[in-house]
């Protein structure tokens, strides 16, 4: 979406960017709080809770704020089951496994948080090791939807969850073995395009669910997308909530005890965050003038990985007229290290601050040291407008001693 100056005022990001220097990435903690607000506000007579996925933003700073809203969180590896254990336990972590190795799911038993299970093969050595009474398994729905072919993750061929005609065999399998499966989940992609695909998903989901005799949650995933452009189409949060109240009415005059999840992630910070960066170069090459700036796709990796789109906004010139054409690219020794195809901006020199708007999401925990570069700082407007640097940015000295230490290596 445009820059919104309302949560990211030009004088602000002016001010970080001298206090902590660029490129850094900034979010804003009244925006994230307001997020969550909306989404619990949704079907407030039913029994729905809320888990965030962890990551698409795992900061320690973003998590307590989510936690503080009760909203509890869905992880997908050891490592942030363990960050997610220091704000939440028991039902309120699910962690749903993918291709888990043996070790992982030996730590994951110590933890006070509920188990996902996607595969048959995962249940079965679970159940056998006799650490756990229950545990949720995560299926198939052959339904899928997402911004990208790469986020779609519930269609036939999908290599996530249990396949539907294996379900039974799976609970059956589980309680012989001396495990309740008390919870059934499906995802169906990331960035849902239209919000009847969830509910056809919900419906199967819950078509299979009634079926499993000590259930006591159904998680309908995640996926609600956010507005990456200006005259894109906005998932409507209301809409789906006028979709999705019958089918969970239904399925609660037959199942009274049941609690409903959903599992949202961008829609919590995408819009909540940018990343700052600044024009190192302006560069006329013939058919195409680059504009260079001090990051790459190493700090924001979803427009080469999923075509994505974050609106480039030239943060020094916000009131001056748009008349040129550009290409925004990175510093990144790759051809590929292109932020923005094609954008029209006011005319741009080096110096100026711009912005990618909606990286909350996706940007940081995605990104990595790619040509030994050091990852950006991070930076929160708190509550009460207050500037907090919430990761501190290394130094080049820091970045290579770290290096040596962890290789081993001595001259």
């Amino acid at each position: 979406m445009p820059y919104n100056s309302t949560y990211f005022p030009a004088t602000k990001l002016e001010q970080i960017a001298q206090q902590f220097n660029t490129p850094v990435y900034i979010y804003n903690q009244r925006r994230v709080r307001e997020n969550v607000r909306r989404l619990k506000s949704l079907f407030p007579s039913l029994p729905v809770e809320w888990l965030y996925a962890v990551k698409a933003n795992d900061n320690p700073h973003i998590l307590k704020t989510i936690s503080e809203e009760g909203v509890g969180f869905d992880v997908v590896s050891l490592e942030e089951a363990l960050l997610a254990s220091h704000f939440a336990s028991g039902r309120k972590v699910l962690y749903t496994e993918n291709n888990m190795s043996d070790e992982e799911m030996e730590s994951a038993e110590e933890l006070d948080i509920t188990l996902n299970i996607g595969s048959i093969n995962r249940l079965k050595t679970l159940c056998e090791r006799g650490n756990i009474s229950s545990c949720s398994i995560r299926v198939k729905p052959d339904v899928g939807d997402g911004h990208h072919s790469k986020v779609i993750t519930g269609q036939k061929d999908s290599k996530f969850g249990i396949r539907m005609d294996h379900v039974a065999e799976a609970v059956k399998m589980a309680k012989e073995l001396g495990v309740s499966v008390v919870g059934i989940h499906a995802h169906i992609g990331s960035g849902i395009q239209k919000p009847e695909n969830l509910k056809e998903a919900m419906e199967i989901l819950l078509n299979v669910a009634k079926d499993v005799p000590e259930l006591e949650f159904v998680n309908f995933g995640g996926g609600i997308p956010i507005p990456y452009r200006e005259k894109e189409t906005v998932f409507d949060v209301f809409e789906f909530e006028e979709l999705a109240t019958p089918v969970m009415i239904r399925f609660l005059e037959n199942h009274p005890d049941i609690t409903f999840l959903f599992e949202p992630g961008r829609y919590i910070v995408g819009d909540a965050g940018l990343l700052l960066t600044e024009v190192t170069d302006v560069k006329d090459q013939g058919d195409t003038t680059y504009i260079g700036t001090n990051t790459g796709f190493n700090h924001l990796l979803r427009p080469i990985l999923y075509e994505a789109f974050h609106q480039p906004v030239n943060i020094s010139k916000l009131e001056a007229e748009v008349n040129e054409s550009y290409q925004v690219v990175g510093n990144i020794c790759e051809s590929g290290d292109i932020l923005v195809k094609k954008i029209d901006l006011p005319c741009t020199e080096i110096g100026d601050l711009m912005a990618f708007c909606d990286a909350g999401a996706y940007g940081m925990t995605m990104a990595s040291q790619y040509n030994r570069r050091r990852l950006p700082a991070e930076v929160l407007i708190t509550d009460d407008g207050e500037l907090k640097l919430i990761r501190k940015r290394k130094s080049p000295e820091e970045m290579i001693k770290i290096l040596f230490e962890e290789s081993g290596f001595s001259k």
